[in-house]
């Protein structure tokens, strides 16, 4: 126990030693940083530079680092350099929830995941909506806090973010400690843990350390497990300096050695937690040490130093209206009283805590109204998000509908453009087809004209010459000649010349005929073209020489052949559909 208890005393001083060392060491630095700023004209450098200050600050001073966040924001909006704008927002949210300015750190995220989103930053997207879930936690709304650090989850595991995701998970552990649910609280924070070792960041690690020592702290109440985990971040503390936390162990360590009546050690502790919020000016957690020593004090006891220091933390909790400094200030100087038989002093701090106590009540009462407040915002908020979004979508298919009904338009129109310039085409085609058609016809008929002309003449001739040359006994075999040359020029020569002109202008016609009906005879095919050609039977008896009746009997035929009634007109529209 001596040497442990040694080692833990040498660790501290170490630690001190190289605090004071290293602070030295930042303030030159930052010092440099300051000079540098003061130089350039640059205004881009200017922001990155004070974006560097801040971030350098923001563990040692809160109040500091916000301070040179705020000075980054104004010099890049007025630059338009977003990037360095939306990391200043982000440096402002991270100091705000760490100085328990919830309004300030929830209206900063919101401002962050608006850039961001504008800009398509998705981290910068999960890093606000990370100081929205912290505030939340810290106003007592897990369940919107919780949502959004599994939402944040799923980023940065899908972007294969380890130490984003050892964070997240270590922030939704210390969710459940709240509620106080341990074994989901202690679930969560050791993955965080172990993936922090996987990776070696040394932030996660020493803030998994703090929480699990919380843990087994104030909920499981394990103390030498808890003695164990606040050491092993502070040791980590040191190494990272994270002067801050390295004086929260010490004040931790001190309270779980007080708890177990180390009170040597204890005393040891709270000294150095003191030391350090000294050097780094930080008031507040001042007050905390002023507290724990004067309570080791009261303990030992010591009234007149417990007061002094307990009268230290008062006064420091009047300052900044630091309502749990008061409180807890108030309830030892009450009891240092009580003990000393005071009994006016001791009610006069009664009262004092007694309205720390009702004021603390009433901020919780107002941080749940400002938690159902802003929850009912954000949902009105997520309602009118909705509705923007219905109302473009709408937009955007009523657009779409406009182009459709205009494509469909201009598709029928230009469809109907082409069926009236095929239906023209057709148009001129069958025009063009009657008009060769009757021109043929026109040609057959002049044909068949110039053929009997120039029978009639040769008949002529012949007449005249047996006039002057014949007998009466030679006359009537001529005539008979005469005759039989007649019939043969008027049916095999002119239907001979007809037939090669007809198949030019119809050829399918016969091959169609005789496919059907493959009876017909010679003469039937030579009446069925002349019908095709919509002569009258009158009109055939002049062209062929037959008499009007040879050729009603052989329509009559036809129509039996054909399967046609007694009409006329039937027999004729029949062939002119072949």
């Amino acid at each position: 126990m001596i040497s442990h208890f040694i080692r833990r005393i040498l660790l501290v001083f170490v630690g001190v030693l190289f605090f004071q060392v290293v602070y030295g060491q930042k303030n030159s630095h930052i010092d440099s940083l300051l000079h540098t700023i003061r130089l350039t004209q640059d205004e881009h450098k200017k922001a990155r530079l004070l974006l560097t200050i801040s971030k350098e600050e923001e563990i040692r001073d809160p109040e500091k680092s916000l301070n040179y966040a705020k000075q980054a924001q104004r010099i890049a909006q007025k630059v338009d350099y977003d990037s360095a704008e939306v990391r200043a927002l982000i440096l402002m949210g991270v100091n705000y929830t760490r100085m328990m300015l919830l309004k300030e750190a929830i209206a900063t995220s919101e401002l962050i995941i608006e850039k961001a989103t504008r800009n398509n930053m998705l981290l910068e997207i999960a890093d606000g909506r990370g100081i929205m879930a912290v505030a939340y936690a810290h106003g007592g709304d897990f369940d919107n806090s919780s949502r959004l650090y599994f939402e944040n989850l799923k980023i940065y595991e899908k972007l294969n973010e380890q130490r984003l995701v050892a964070g997240t998970l270590g922030n939704i552990g210390v969710d459940f400690v709240e509620q106080g649910n341990y074994l989901k609280a202690l679930e969560y924070i050791n993955k965080a843990l172990r993936i922090g070792l996987e990776i070696n960041d040394k932030t996660i690690i020493t803030d998994q350390y703090n929480n699990l020592a919380s843990i087994y702290h104030n909920g499981i109440q394990d103390y030498p497990k808890a003695l164990e985990f606040y050491s092993k971040s502070l040791e980590i503390a040191v190494k990272i300096e994270d002067f801050q936390l390295q004086g929260l162990n010490m004040l931790d360590i001190g309270h779980v050695y007080m708890k177990t009546n180390n009170h040597d050690s204890s005393f040891v502790y709270f000294i150095r937690s003191l030391e350090i919020f000294q050097k780094l000016n930080n008031r507040v957690l001042m007050a905390d040490s002023y507290i724990a020593l004067g309570t080791w004090y009261f303990r030992k006891p010591d009234h007149k130093k417990s007061k002094e220091l307990a009268m230290l933390g008062f006064n420091i909790g009047k300052e900044f209206n630091k309502l749990q400094t008061l409180y807890e200030s108030s309830d030892l100087l009450y009891n240092i009283y009580l003990a000393e038989k005071d009994s006016s002093d001791a009610f006069n701090y009664y009262i004092s805590k007694t309205n720390a106590q009702d004021s603390l009540n009433a901020r919780q009462n107002k941080m749940e109204l400002f938690r159902l407040e802003f929850q009912y915002n954000q949902e009105k908020l997520v309602k009118e998000q909705k509705i923007r979004q219905l109302k473009f979508y709408l937009l955007f298919g009523f657009i779409i509908l406009g182009l459709f009904s205009g494509l469909v338009i201009i598709f029928l129109f230009y469809s109907r453009q082409k069926i009236k310039i095929k239906n023209t085409l057709l148009e001129k085609e069958k025009v063009e087809s009657d008009l060769r058609f009757k021109s043929k016809e026109l040609s057959i008929n002049l044909m068949a004209l110039l053929k009997k002309n120039e029978m009639i003449s040769e008949i002529s001739q012949k007449l005249s010459n047996l006039e002057r040359n014949s007998s009466q006994d030679d006359l009537q075999g001529f005539l008979s000649k005469l005759n039989h040359e007649i019939k043969q020029n008027s049916d095999d020569r002119l239907w001979h010349e007809f037939s090669l002109q007809f198949k030019e202008t119809n050829s399918e016609f016969y091959d169609k005929l005789l496919k059907q009906f493959p009876d017909l005879s010679q003469s039937e095919l030579k009446l069925c073209a002349y019908l095709r050609l919509n002569m009258t039977t009158k009109e055939i008896a002049d062209l062929t020489g037959q008499s009007t009746e040879t050729l009603g009997k052989a329509r009559y035929r036809l129509r039996k052949k054909f399967g046609l009634t007694n009409s006329e007109s039937n027999l004729m529209t029949f062939l002119t559909q072949i």
